[in-house]
């Protein structure tokens, strides 16, 4: 959840799949990030929407990189396994976006 991030702030290279709801709901949607030295690569199934407030404080990195393309229809629920396949590399983010 979103509000439950390691208090230590992230690794120099880490990966996760993050749901964007706060821990005491059920739970609403799952994105995913790949974390390097320098930048992050963040990951909604949606398409076209900036990380939330909260990651970006937990990263705390100056450049982050989010996809434009929708790969999931707002009616459906398979936000869980496009993230896998993200982070598995089957999702490639291409011309990305990018937050300075």
């Amino acid at each position: 959840m979103r509000d439950q991030l390691p208090k230590n702030g992230p690794r120099s290279r880490e990966c996760a799949i993050v749901n964007l709801d706060s821990a005491n709901n059920m739970g609403s949607h799952w994105v995913a990030y790949h974390k390097n030295d320098t930048s992050v690569v963040y990951f909604d199934s949606f398409g076209d929407l900036e990380p939330p407030p909260e990651l970006m404080r937990y990263w705390n990195i100056d450049r982050v990189y989010y996809n434009y393309k929708q790969y999931q229809k707002f009616n459906t629920y398979n936000c869980g396994h496009l993230c896998l396949k993200f982070l598995k590399g089957d999702i490639k983010v291409d011309h990305p976006r990018v937050i300075n």
